[in-house]
């Protein structure tokens, strides 16, 4: 990501800094110094609030005795609950994120997939909801989650992130 930002904001800058120095306008239609300074600075900073939201962006998901909270920062700040009892049944495993929910991150699809929470990944935890919603929550932990959720399920208390 890192690249991608030097990709994006270094041409602008080094054009600036050619039309600046040696007096030579930059490029086919050039700009005037001021809307180039103003777009490179623009630009940077565009580039450097995208890379410090990917950098703070945590997925967080915790399986306790009484059920799943999970959270997204800094998207979803609050946790969202889903109560054991609310929870008709679950699976873990591989799903498609851009095929069935067109790509990663806080998705929702009509239909059978219902909303997705995902960072990376193809592996995920799948809950069935009592009220018919679906809910996934991708992870890169799936034993752990397996474990957590078999815990809870049955009733044994246990206290983790997954």
């Amino acid at each position: 990501m890192l690249s991608a930002t030097g990709i994006a904001v270094g041409p602008i800058w080094y054009g600036l800094f050619s039309q600046v120095t040696t007096g030579q306008p930059w490029g086919d239609e050039p700009s005037s110094n001021g809307v180039l300074a103003l777009t490179a600075s623009l630009t940077t900073l565009l580039m450097t609030g995208t890379l410090l939201l990917f950098k703070t962006m945590r997925f967080q998901v915790e399986i306790l005795g009484s059920g799943i909270r999970f959270r997204y920062p800094p998207l979803v700040r609050k946790w969202r609950n889903i109560g054991k009892t609310e929870i008709e049944k679950y699976e873990i495993g591989k799903f498609r994120p851009v095929r069935h929910y067109g790509g990663w991150g806080i998705r929702r699809k009509l239909g059978r997939h219902g909303w997705a929470y995902s960072v990376q990944g193809k592996m995920g935890l799948k809950l069935f909801l009592k009220s018919g919603k679906t809910i996934l929550l991708g992870t890169q932990r799936e034993q752990a989650l397996s474990y957590a959720m078999e815990k809870m399920m049955s009733g044994t208390a246990y206290n983790d992130q997954a």
